[in-house]
């Protein structure tokens, strides 16, 4: 996949090319949550956690995390990290990166490429009670930008009690699913510009 030059806003999670602002991943998974009609205030609570979830394990993964400072709500997620890592001998080979699809015009950033027993992997990180069914379309949506749609997908889900399940995701609809949200979510601005316009 050749290389595109990515400007990412971390506040506004907005990312923009060339001045011009191409879909998350994350907006693409919305797009899919919709559908099993979660209500948008449990989802923004469960991003929020999320993302300090994310944050604490990145800096693990860095090697720079000071376990004494953390929160003590985030702890049990952190351990149940690195027991997942111990038991699956997974090897963090880059960690929160962003890629892009340069035809397809979205961006995103996964949590963790690494070797897990040897074998070269794309990992998610979950912290929600449930293992969420979006996550294969959105791990297909990061492999493909990132320029490698055979590698193996994998989530692993963190508890809040310190331990953590995994599961590996086959389904090979993934990607098809990811694009479709995609073409929606496209469709969706592209109309709501026009209807704007339209309006003014």
């Amino acid at each position: 996949m050749s290389a595109v030059a990515v400007q990412f806003d971390e506040a506004e999670h907005v990312y923009t090319v060339g001045g011009q602002r191409w879909p998350s991943v994350t907006d693409v998974v919305k797009m899919l949550d919709e559908l099993d009609g979660i209500p948008p205030d449990i989802l923004a609570a469960a991003a929020k956690f999320g993302r300090a979830v994310h944050e604490a394990c990145h800096f693990d993964n860095l090697g720079v995390l000071d376990m004494g400072t953390l929160d003590a709500h985030l702890l049990p997620y952190v351990h149940a990290w690195r027991q997942a890592q111990h038991d699956l001998r997974i090897v963090v080979v880059a960690s929160e990166c962003i890629v892009a699809h340069p035809v397809l015009r979205y961006c995103g950033r996964y949590d963790v490429k690494a070797r897990t027993g040897g074998v070269a992997e794309l990992l998610d990180l979950k912290s929600t009670a449930q293992i969420p069914r979006t996550v294969g379309p959105q791990t297909a949506g990061y492999v493909n930008a990132l320029g490698e749609p055979k590698i193996r997908r994998r989530v692993v889900q963190l508890r809040g009690d310190g331990t953590y399940r995994t599961e590996i995701l086959r389904d090979s609809r993934d990607w098809n699913h990811f694009v479709s949200a995609l073409n929606v979510l496209n469709w969706r601005n592209g109309h709501a510009r026009s209807f704007r316009t339209a309006l003014a």
